[in-house]
């Protein structure tokens, strides 16, 4: 978030009024997950990987959790084609 320098006192006071932002929370695009997590660790190569967030990346935004949810979207398919 960029600061608007005209708001700024070059004397000693009070801060500027904060700019009106959305909710982050409140707005929150992760679906809520009910059941226990637990963590998948594999070793690929670091070009794969690469790939891989990459990928994710572009479909969900850079953003944390992106390869999960890249993770969790092939795996419905590959279910949905395998069974």
């Amino acid at each position: 978030m960029a600061t608007n320098l005209s708001k700024l006192k070059s004397g000693k006071g009070t801060p500027p009024p904060a700019d009106d932002v959305p909710d982050v929370i409140e707005t929150n695009p992760r679906p809520d997950e009910k059941a226990p997590l637990r963590p998948l660790q594999v070793r690929i190569p670091e070009t794969v990987f690469a790939e891989f967030s990459e990928q994710a990346g572009r479909e969900f935004g850079f953003t944390h959790g992106a390869k999960k949810q890249l993770f969790l979207r092939m795996w419905k398919a590959y279910k949905a084609q395998n069974m």
